[in-house]
């Protein structure tokens, strides 16, 4: 069973910040200490209330040393998106944008993917896609 998304940062306390205040995702607290709930990183965890995958941030060079890796720079091509299905596309996308996310596609109908979606982009590039469909 898939438990967790992680995003590798490089900017921790920026993306931190976007996925808790502009998404509105609720951080874990860690060792039941909500000041340890840290922005300051190196590692964060927002908790899926509803049983489902949770989202974590981890910062990108802590990663590349855990592996033996480089840190190398990032490139410029989207390299994942984070899909959210939300009940009411265009008031996800309007509050995000209300929060300060950069917008990266206005809400439209995606007829062919049987789905109404909207994007914006976390302060690092990730794509974060609103999507509605019926069941």
């Amino acid at each position: 069973m898939l438990s967790q998304i992680r995003i590798l940062v490089d900017d921790f306390p920026t993306s931190y910040r976007f996925y808790r205040d502009v998404l509105g995702l609720t951080p874990q607290e860690h060792g039941g200490d909500p000041a340890q709930a840290a922005e300051a990183g190196p590692y964060g965890n927002f908790k899926d209330e509803s049983g489902g995958t949770d989202v974590a941030l981890f910062d990108r060079a802590m990663m590349a040393k855990a592996i033996g890796a480089d840190h190398a720079e990032r490139g410029p091509a989207d390299h994942a998106v984070l899909a959210f299905r939300v009940p009411d596309v265009d008031a996800a996308y309007a509050d995000a944008i209300g929060r300060g996310a950069q917008s990266a596609a206005t809400p439209v109908d995606q007829p062919v993917w049987g789905m109404r979606v909207a994007h914006v982009r976390a302060p690092e590039g990730t794509l974060i896609e609103f999507c509605a469909w019926d069941d």
